[in-house]
């Protein structure tokens, strides 16, 4: 009885000292979502978010994790994005976050500097759907590698004052590059336009990047140049092996992101790159892909069909999106699945399309 006694005590103890007991991730993959009440200035933020040089506004946030406690930290929000912001395409920009990290200690936000807040844009809801889109979108791309971006789902109530009632939508948080470079054993590559070249990408993850823009046909990215005097690459981020530069980095991997000017999504405001003849629409699939990566298309084919009832039924089974959303959707990616399906289609539309350089 003695010994049974303390053997339960220490099973107990190491129960309550394993990390399976630990506090969830922010973007553990089964993570619920988030309520966030963001109290801030936004008209004035929205005023503002045209130029080039943007303002930080204290705010603050208030957010419950499922069944956990209210937690509220003092943090500052800007405007973020280009397309979104200084076009006009969208009524609210999308917003940053940045966090102080004494106050974010011992939270779910604990060593969180800076996160994108993707928001609602504009406040018919057909945007919001396509504002679901485009986070599912990253959700798709996780399935096919680890070397990706993880979102969490929010309700993000947007508040002008403490005793604004607000207005909520569908939001999503995006992960830093740096927690998806640590995650995977890597560091963030920065440099500017084209000092990584051709060569120093890895051809089987430069296949995969390519292959995915192909299945949600978006144009709107590069592996190795972006706009001067910005952080290569366009809507692409680049890993390496810890402590690589752009000059001696080996084996470099491309992380794709924003996906709004995608086929997939739809967006209104979204056309093709004028620099690319004979596109009428963004949904009109393009390959970009580099030739340099053509000898890995079979087998990132074979990775992406081996997904496809997985990928389908995410879409399906999404709790926001309305079936009329979803049907287009599954028809939209299930096109996508024929041409990896038909060997003569694959050739002429993905192998012989590739980009030389």
């Amino acid at each position: 009885m003695v010994r049974a006694f303390w053997l339960g005590l220490l099973a107990l103890g190491l129960m309550l000292a394993s990390p399976a007991v630990a506090k969830p991730h922010l973007f553990d993959d089964d993570a619920a979502p988030l309520k966030i009440v963001l109290t801030a200035p936004f008209p004035e933020l929205i005023r503002n978010d045209r130029g080039t040089v943007l303002a930080h506004y204290a705010a603050s946030l208030v957010v419950t994790d499922g069944d956990d406690p209210a937690i509220t930290l003092p943090i500052q929000v800007s405007a973020r994005g280009i397309s979104r912001r200084i076009a006009g395409y969208c009524s609210f920009p999308p917003i940053l976050l940045t966090f102080d990290k004494a106050s974010a200690k011992g939270t779910l936000f604990k060593g969180q500097k800076k996160l994108k807040l993707v928001t609602y844009c504009r406040t018919p809801p057909d945007y919001e759907q396509r504002i679901r889109l485009e986070f599912l979108a990253y959700r798709l791309y996780n399935m096919i590698t680890p070397i990706s971006l993880k979102v969490r789902p929010a309700e993000v109530t947007y508040r002008n004052s403490l005793t604004d009632a607000g207005v909520t939508r569908f939001g999503y948080l995006i992960e830093d590059i740096n927690d998806a470079a640590d995650r995977n054993d890597r560091d963030k590559l920065s440099g500017t336009t084209h000092q990584v070249s051709l060569r120093q990408l890895d051809p089987h993850a430069a296949a995969e990047a390519a292959m995915f823009e192909f299945m949600i046909s978006n144009l709107d990215w590069d592996m190795l140049a972006a706009t001067p005097g910005t952080e290569c690459c366009h809507n692409i981020r680049l890993l390496a092996a810890h402590d690589a530069t752009p000059a001696t980095a080996t084996a470099v991997v491309p992380v794709p992101y924003d996906f709004d000017f995608s086929g997939y999504v739809d967006a209104p405001y979204a056309s093709p790159p004028a620099s690319i003849a004979d596109l009428d629409s963004v949904t009109q699939r393009y390959y970009r892909g580099y030739c340099a990566s053509n000898g890995e298309v079979a087998s990132v084919a074979a990775e992406y069909s081996a997904h496809r009832d997985q990928m389908l039924a995410l879409i399906a089974n999404d709790p926001v999106l309305t079936q009329g959303f979803k049907d287009k959707t599954t028809r939209y990616l299930g096109d996508f699945f024929e041409i990896l399906n038909d060997p003569s289609r694959l050739q002429r539309m993905v192998i012989n399309h590739c980009r030389p350089n």
